[in-house]
């Protein structure tokens, strides 16, 4: 098997695991516990906070452990809108991740106003439509950093500065650019950011909320008052440590992986070219992740060709809610037609990607689409 979807997930690096063993055997304790033990799980907390807020620019204080980035999104947005008292409008953009979609649509529902801005044909910000929805009435205004589908990275300077001429906050969701590409809190004067374990070579089932010292949120979910009282519950400690260890690798690690994915995407871009006529790239000249490229096929639908090439693990073009197979939202809101969409895979490589694995991808790839495209003829 080729894995090529490393934006979906990521191994756990080794470093990560051999940190991790130990919180999931023999140091079981609770970091909540006042005892010796309790207060040694909650040092390797402490420590993994530390890491993470290094990671992106923070401090310490303003790092609150969640699940993952959905949760962390969900308290960004939900906990802004609640402490509110008077704004409770969100602006976001039509291509956000379905965490921040679905989240926007719960808030339209309880009464909050939403507004979704249009993006142009490479999927960055339309700044003239962005603007015209952000107001006196805006309480955030959500960006994300990098989209997970074609990899586009986001003026975050322009839209958080644009966030604050409102005297509104400014979230991201950071989950694709941490570890990937610069990401300072302070230097893109962000309010709010979710990033998530399992995306830099950490476990899954743990994230985190950069959350500003001078924000405040109402917390979610309620029990003991955990986290600052942002986020009640029995911290996942090995969890944690194995985040700490695996953000403290991705900022030692990030150039050198931006560099080698970078000749990896060249080669696999340029291999495609060579041997598949009506080749695609999306979003080809816009700013993008290191390590990731969405190709249209001409002619070729993407879960056929996938369902020809088995050995090979990419993503479609089109997105799947509860297994319901629909258009890419992003693509789709990019102007594609909801056919061209669907001719689509998204290629993301990773730490262990080689060489080789991109020439037998794509020679497997090119032999399902050339059989697809028979098919179809």
């Amino acid at each position: 098997m080729v894995y090529l979807d490393y934006n979906s997930t990521t191994p756990v690096a080794s470093e990560a695991v051999e940190a991790m063993m130990p919180w999931l055997t023999d140091r079981f304790w609770n970091a909540a516990s006042s005892h010796p033990l309790g207060m040694q799980a909650r040092d390797a907390v402490e420590c993994a906070r530390q890491q993470v807020a290094d990671l992106i620019g923070a401090k310490p204080h303003e790092i609150v452990f969640t699940s993952g980035s959905t949760e962390s999104i969900n308290l960004a947005l939900k906990g802004a809108c609640a402490a509110s008292s008077g704004r409770t409008g969100l602006v976001t953009l039509e291509t956000e991740h379905k965490a921040v979609l679905d989240v926007a649509s719960w808030l339209e529902r309880q009464g909050s106003r939403v507004s979704r801005a249009a993006v142009d044909s490479d999927g960055q910000a339309d700044w003239e439509s962005l603007s015209a929805l952000v107001d006196d009435q805006t309480k955030v205004v959500s960006v994300m950093a990098a989209n997970n589908e074609t990899g586009v990275v986001s003026d975050l300077e322009a839209a958080s500065s644009l966030a604050h001429s409102a005297a509104a906050l400014f979230h991201t969701d950071a989950t694709q650019a941490v570890g990937k590409v610069p990401f300072d809190v302070e230097q893109l004067d962000v309010d709010l950011a979710s990033i998530s374990a399992h995306k830099i070579y950490g476990p899954k089932g743990v994230g985190a909320l950069y959350v500003r010292r001078t924000v405040t949120l109402d917390p979610i979910i309620h029990g003991g008052g955990h986290e600052g009282g942002l986020r009640s519950g029995t911290l996942n400690v090995p969890g944690i440590v194995g985040f700490g260890v695996a953000a403290e690798l991705a900022a030692k690690c990030r150039d050198d992986d931006a560099a080698k994915a970078s000749g990896l995407v060249a080669e696999l871009v340029a291999r495609f070219e060579d041997q598949v006529p009506g080749v695609e790239l999306i979003a080809a000249d816009a700013p993008r992740l290191p390590n990731t490229i969405n190709i249209r096929f001409k002619g070729a639908d993407a879960d056929a060709v996938m369902a020809n090439a088995q050995e090979v693990s990419v993503s479609s073009g089109s997105a799947c809610t509860s297994r319901v197979p629909a258009p890419s939202h992003v693509l789709v809101s990019m102007g594609m037609t909801h056919e061209d969409s669907a001719e689509c895979l998204r290629f993301s490589v990773g730490r262990p990607t080689t060489r080789e694995e991109i020439g037998t991808a794509v020679a497997a790839l090119s032999a399902a689409i050339e059989r697809v495209r028979d098919l179809t003829r």
